[in-house]
């Protein structure tokens, strides 16, 4: 056989490379670095049975999970985690992303993908400073049971179900219109799709100086749909004790959550679900949406796992994909959208999509006392002041502006 000294010089390469692996001179292939994700008791099982380990995520990354016994144990150790054992990847209640306000957590920028199956209410309650933080993993929120009793759909526009209200009350069939199960809390998408609400926002922050309450859209709609010739409620909105009159039958509609269909389903109303409708067709009133979510730490960059860390969340976590994993683990509704029109059970994901549609609880602006009382006490006493008493609708909305006002700004601070 022929040599060259190309193929003797090449021959002798794999010689000496074979010897210096055998000798330990050349470096092995370099482990994989760790991403640590910390979860409570509810979401870490579920975590560790989909990801531990995984080293196919995020290339050249291994990823641990570990979870603590509760929310509140998770809390504590989060709130206690330095550099030298934090986590590079922390998950919990949407409360978490104030963390955003110390840089605890890095902002993130979202994928083509994920930007366009990320509700818009996701991302504006893990934004702080027009920056978004983390990625909404799934969603706790309502949506309208219409009764099929009064039609096999629900009517397109507000304005229609109030028309079809007025008709069936006059014909005895109906005593209410639509009941907001939660109280205050639930009547919030009755309160948007009429021009009213809370607060509004700017650059996906909520803004201390839009108050809605006393918006000149809510207060004619209020007089239009809510407050009769008598200066007195028309019936169409009710907030406390009506739930057994809409099982009864005796309602349009009702707002609430996925925590009433045993009991609707056993009262034996017949019902489907979706969002409340706005006055034109194409809106809708936007219900109160409580997320939990994913953040990327400040620590991952110091452990030097950052790329790796917020592979995991962008292009899993936040992904269709990983949403239905985590929703075939625990049975949460997703919250990206992809995910959620793609769940097995229909209800699950009506609930799933109304989030497509609601607004972002932002507990510290809700229970802020600065004005005098909190919104649900102040929304309380103005739907009663207006609704049961007959106090004059302008005065009264925009003395709780004045509240909301004082507590939204010092939220704000």
């Amino acid at each position: 056989m022929k040599f060259t000294s190309r193929g003797f010089k090449a021959a002798a390469a794999v010689v000496a490379t074979a010897s210096l692996l055998g000798a330990g001179l050349l470096p092995a292939q370099a482990a994989p670095k760790t991403i640590t994700v910390w979860a409570d008791d509810q979401r870490g099982p579920q975590l560790k049975s989909l990801i531990d380990g995984n080293t196919s995520i995020a290339p050249g990354y291994v990823i641990k999970v570990k979870f603590f016994s509760s929310l509140t144990a998770l809390q504590s150790a989060w709130d206690k985690a330095t550099a030298a054992g934090g986590p590079d990847v922390i998950t919990g209640p949407a409360s978490f992303n104030s963390a955003a306000k110390s840089g605890k957590v890095l902002p993130l920028l979202y994928s083509k993908v994920a930007q366009s199956e990320m509700p818009a209410g996701a991302k504006q309650a893990l934004s702080y400073n027009g920056r978004t933080y983390g990625v909404a993993l799934d969603v706790d929120t309502t949506a309208m049971y219409w009764n099929t009793a009064f039609g096999k759909t629900a009517p397109k526009t507000l304005d229609e179900m109030y028309k079809l209200y007025v008709a069936q009350k006059a014909a005895g069939k109906v005593t209410g219109g639509i009941c907001a199960f939660e109280g205050t809390w639930g009547s919030q998408p009755i309160l948007t799709a009429l021009g009213g609400g809370a607060y509004g926002f700017t650059n996906n922050n909520p803004d201390a100086n839009k108050v809605l309450i006393n918006s000149a859209t809510f207060k004619a709609n209020v007089k239009k749909y809510l407050v009769g010739s008598d200066g007195k409620s028309t019936g169409f909105l009710k907030w406390d004790g009506c739930a057994d009159e809409f099982k009864a039958g005796k309602m349009l509609a009702a707002n609430s959550g996925a925590w009433n269909l045993s009991s609707i389903k056993a009262a034996g109303i017949k019902f489907t679900l979706g969002p409340v409708p706005g006055l034109t067709a194409s809106t809708k009133g936007a219900q109160w949406v409580n997320y939990s979510g994913a953040w990327v730490t400040s620590y991952a960059r110091t452990h030097g796992v950052e790329l790796g860390a917020k592979k995991l969340v962008i292009d899993w976590m936040a992904s269709s994909k990983g949403q239905l994993l985590m929703y075939g683990a625990s049975s949460r509704p997703p919250a990206n959208t992809k995910a959620a029109a793609n769940v097995s059970r229909a209800e699950t994901r009506a609930f799933s999509q109304a989030a497509a549609t609601g607004q972002p609880q932002f507990s510290a602006w809700l229970d802020d006392k600065t004005g005098g009382s909190n919104w649900y006490d102040t929304l309380g006493s103005t739907l009663t002041n207006i609704l049961v008493k007959g106090d004059d609708v302008d005065a009264t909305l925009d003395k709780a502006a004045a509240i909301l006002k004082k507590n939204f700004a010092n939220a704000a601070k």
